[in-house]
């Protein structure tokens, strides 16, 4: 490991370490805060350097990502682009091979890596691979929408236990687009089951935590007071049909009272990097879940545990914040003064 990788995970560990040890909000904000950047801060920084890198002006590098020259002034200025398609296109117009892409998607939009067992991943890897140049999105997107058409994703199938090593290897080994073809066709299976180890997890999850009430999941919501994208992604999940995201990820996790591991672990089953230290919106997620912890408010086996507790100390947390993060993140959090409680 070279010196600059080492020095970034020893302030990751430190931060995390000091993190634990705030007393209150106000402590955090004081302590913690001035170490860590905004994610808008990094993003308007590593836009403009990935602008300037490419040799192209705004108006050809928006052309290229197939967006507005405004939406990449706004980009330049920190607002971050709202799909983890664009980042991928961002990243093909920077030219970026598999590592730099994967940094970009993590790092800079909280998305997953690419995957090799999800369908768009896979043509992503193996487009990034070929190294088409300025041609990588049409290439992209040409393979994609021709595999889309041809190849039907039979559910019923049962997919052979691949590690993803392995699976990894396979597509390495692929040498054009009709082996590619191939290769998808004959692994479908695998590609309609990417996300099922995270499917069941939350829905265990849901079992456990809210079987005792006696309610249905509608019931909790409705309690609760579930925003509707919240409710529409808990029914995907259900259906086996959602694409995790990553906020919405930390969101289900205070819902359903999870802790700090266990929300690791559904970052993880998605294929996400684990709540990071250095981030500063997710620096008050990990505040909030030690608290919450240490104060005995996760304990579903408690007589007293109350699943809607976390949600309104979350709430009331992050309210006391001007953080851009949190606005979008709010949303999904009842009312502190709901009629519900």
């Amino acid at each position: 490991m070279d010196n600059h990788l080492k020095d970034n995970n020893y302030e990751t560990v430190f931060i995390r370490d000091e993190i634990s040890k705030c007393e209150d909000v106000d402590e955090l904000r004081e302590r913690i805060f001035p170490m860590i950047k905004t994610q808008q801060e990094q993003w308007a920084k590593k836009i403009n350097e990935i602008i300037v890198e490419s040799g192209l002006n705004k108006s050809q590098f928006a052309e290229t990502c197939g967006v507005s020259r405004v939406a990449v002034n706004k980009w330049s200025n920190g607002s971050l682009p709202k799909n983890r398609e664009t980042f991928l296109r961002i990243g093909m117009t920077a030219g970026y091979g598999l590592e730099k892409m994967n940094q970009l998607l993590q790092r800079y939009g909280q998305y997953p890596a690419l995957y090799s067992k999800s369908l768009e991943d896979c043509v992503c890897i193996y487009v990034l691979d070929k190294e088409y140049g300025k041609e990588t999105i049409t290439k992209y997107k040409y393979i994609l929408d021709k595999i889309k058409q041809n190849i039907i994703r039979d559910d019923k199938n049962e997919a052979d236990d691949l590690s993803t090593v392995i699976f990894d290897e396979k597509l390495s080994n692929v040498k054009d687009e009709t082996e590619l073809e191939t290769f998808i066709y004959d692994n479908s299976a695998i590609f309609s089951t990417t996300y099922h180890k995270f499917y069941a997890y939350v829905k265990m999850h849901i079992m456990a935590n809210y079987s005792g009430f006696g309610g249905t999941v509608f019931e909790l919501a409705e309690g609760q007071g579930w925003s509707s994208s919240l409710r529409q992604c808990v029914s995907a999940i259900r259906q086996s049909k959602w694409y995790p995201t990553r906020n919405k990820i930390i969101s289900l996790g205070i819902h359903l009272s999870m802790d700090h591991e266990q929300i690791d672990k559904m970052l993880e089953l998605a294929h996400m990097e684990p709540l990071c230290a250095k981030n500063i919106f997710e620096s008050v997620i990990m505040f909030i879940l030690d608290d919450a912890s240490l104060n005995n408010m996760l304990d579903v086996d408690s007589e007293d545990f109350d699943p809607d507790e976390l949600c309104r100390y979350s709430r009331e947390i992050l309210e006391t914040l001007d953080l851009p993060e949190v606005d979008a993140f709010i949303t999904e959090l009842p009312e502190i003064n709901d009629d519900a409680w």
